[in-house]
Protein backbone atom coordinates (compact mmCIF):
# COMPACT_ATOMS: atom_id res chain seq x y z
CA UNK A 1 0.00 0.00 0.00
CA UNK A 2 2.88 2.38 0.72
CA UNK A 3 4.08 2.27 -2.88
CA UNK A 4 0.63 3.21 -4.19
CA UNK A 5 0.37 6.14 -1.77
CA UNK A 6 3.80 7.36 -2.83
CA UNK A 7 2.83 7.04 -6.50
CA UNK A 8 -0.37 8.99 -5.88
CA UNK A 9 1.58 11.73 -4.10
CA UNK A 10 4.02 11.98 -7.02
CA UNK A 11 1.14 12.20 -9.50
CA UNK A 12 -0.57 14.89 -7.44
CA UNK A 13 2.63 16.95 -7.30
CA UNK A 14 3.06 16.58 -11.05
CA UNK A 15 -0.58 17.57 -11.56
CA UNK A 16 -0.09 20.73 -9.54
CA UNK A 17 2.99 21.64 -11.60
CA UNK A 18 1.13 20.98 -14.85
CA UNK A 19 -1.80 23.15 -13.81
CA UNK A 20 0.53 25.98 -12.83
CA UNK A 21 2.28 25.65 -16.19
CA UNK A 22 -0.99 25.89 -18.15
CA UNK A 23 -2.21 28.83 -16.08
CA UNK A 24 1.09 30.68 -16.47
CA UNK A 25 0.82 30.35 -20.24
CA UNK A 26 -2.80 31.55 -20.18
CA UNK A 27 -1.75 34.55 -18.08
CA UNK A 28 1.02 35.27 -20.56
CA UNK A 29 -1.55 35.35 -23.37
CA UNK A 30 -3.59 37.91 -21.43
CA UNK A 31 -0.46 40.01 -20.92
CA UNK A 32 0.36 39.89 -24.61
CA UNK A 33 -3.16 41.01 -25.52
CA UNK A 34 -2.90 43.91 -23.05
CA UNK A 35 0.25 45.15 -24.83
CA UNK A 36 -1.58 45.86 -28.12
CA UNK A 37 -0.81 49.40 -29.18
CA UNK A 38 2.20 49.57 -26.88
CA UNK A 39 4.50 47.26 -28.82
CA UNK A 40 4.88 46.65 -32.53
CA UNK A 41 2.31 44.19 -33.88
CA UNK A 42 4.97 41.95 -35.44
CA UNK A 43 6.63 41.48 -32.04
CA UNK A 44 3.30 40.69 -30.38
CA UNK A 45 2.28 38.24 -33.12
CA UNK A 46 5.55 36.35 -32.79
CA UNK A 47 5.29 36.27 -28.99
CA UNK A 48 1.64 35.18 -29.11
CA UNK A 49 2.37 32.43 -31.65
CA UNK A 50 5.15 31.03 -29.45
CA UNK A 51 2.96 31.27 -26.37
CA UNK A 52 0.11 29.40 -28.09
CA UNK A 53 2.59 26.64 -28.94
CA UNK A 54 3.60 26.58 -25.27
CA UNK A 55 -0.09 26.28 -24.36
CA UNK A 56 -0.56 23.34 -26.72
CA UNK A 57 2.39 21.50 -25.18
CA UNK A 58 1.48 22.27 -21.58
CA UNK A 59 -2.12 21.13 -22.16
CA UNK A 60 -0.95 17.92 -23.84
CA UNK A 61 1.35 17.27 -20.87
CA UNK A 62 -1.54 17.87 -18.46
CA UNK A 63 -3.88 15.57 -20.41
CA UNK A 64 -1.35 12.75 -20.58
CA UNK A 65 -0.85 13.02 -16.82
CA UNK A 66 -4.61 12.90 -16.24
CA UNK A 67 -4.89 9.81 -18.44
CA UNK A 68 -2.10 8.13 -16.47
CA UNK A 69 -3.89 8.98 -13.23
CA UNK A 70 -7.08 7.48 -14.64
CA UNK A 71 -5.31 4.33 -15.83
CA UNK A 72 -3.89 3.90 -12.33
CA UNK A 73 -7.41 4.32 -10.91
CA UNK A 74 -6.58 7.47 -8.97
CA UNK A 75 -9.32 9.47 -10.72
CA UNK A 76 -12.39 8.92 -12.87
CA UNK A 77 -12.81 10.95 -16.03
CA UNK A 78 -16.23 11.43 -17.61
CA UNK A 79 -16.82 10.85 -21.30
CA UNK A 80 -16.84 14.53 -22.35
CA UNK A 81 -13.65 15.35 -20.51
CA UNK A 82 -11.93 12.25 -21.90
CA UNK A 83 -12.97 13.32 -25.41
CA UNK A 84 -11.48 16.78 -24.85
CA UNK A 85 -8.27 15.30 -23.46
CA UNK A 86 -7.89 12.91 -26.39
CA UNK A 87 -8.59 15.76 -28.80
CA UNK A 88 -5.76 17.79 -27.31
CA UNK A 89 -3.33 14.87 -27.27
CA UNK A 90 -4.07 13.67 -30.81
CA UNK A 91 -4.62 16.99 -32.57
CA UNK A 92 -2.58 17.86 -35.62
CA UNK A 93 -3.51 21.55 -35.44
CA UNK A 94 -4.15 23.68 -32.38
CA UNK A 95 -5.67 27.17 -32.18
CA UNK A 96 -6.35 29.48 -29.29
CA UNK A 97 -8.33 32.71 -29.31
CA UNK A 98 -10.09 32.89 -25.94
CA UNK A 99 -11.00 29.20 -26.50
CA UNK A 100 -9.15 26.08 -27.53
CA UNK A 101 -9.93 24.62 -30.94
CA UNK A 102 -8.15 21.51 -32.18
CA UNK A 103 -8.21 19.76 -35.52
CA UNK A 104 -7.68 16.05 -36.01
CA UNK A 105 -8.86 13.30 -38.32
CA UNK A 106 -12.32 13.86 -36.85
CA UNK A 107 -12.23 17.48 -37.97
CA UNK A 108 -12.64 20.66 -35.93
CA UNK A 109 -13.35 20.21 -32.22
CA UNK A 110 -13.82 22.77 -29.46
CA UNK A 111 -12.30 21.93 -26.09
CA UNK A 112 -13.82 22.98 -22.77
CA UNK A 113 -10.66 24.46 -21.26
CA UNK A 114 -12.49 25.89 -18.25
CA UNK A 115 -14.04 22.50 -17.52
CA UNK A 116 -10.68 20.78 -17.81
CA UNK A 117 -9.02 23.23 -15.42
CA UNK A 118 -11.95 23.10 -13.00
CA UNK A 119 -11.66 19.29 -12.93
CA UNK A 120 -7.94 19.55 -12.21
CA UNK A 121 -8.47 22.07 -9.40
CA UNK A 122 -11.16 19.82 -7.94
CA UNK A 123 -8.69 16.93 -7.83
CA UNK A 124 -6.15 19.12 -6.06
CA UNK A 125 -8.70 20.48 -3.62
CA UNK A 126 -9.56 17.01 -2.37
CA UNK A 127 -6.81 15.80 -0.07
CA UNK A 128 -6.88 12.39 -1.63
CA UNK A 129 -7.68 11.20 -5.10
Amino acid sequence: MYKRELKCKCYMEALEKSIVSVEMVLNRLVQIDSKKGVFDDSVLIKDKTKTILDLELSLADLCILLRKMSENLFIQIDKELRRDMNSIIHSNRFEYDQEVIVYSQKGKEEVDLNGLLAFCHHILSTDKV
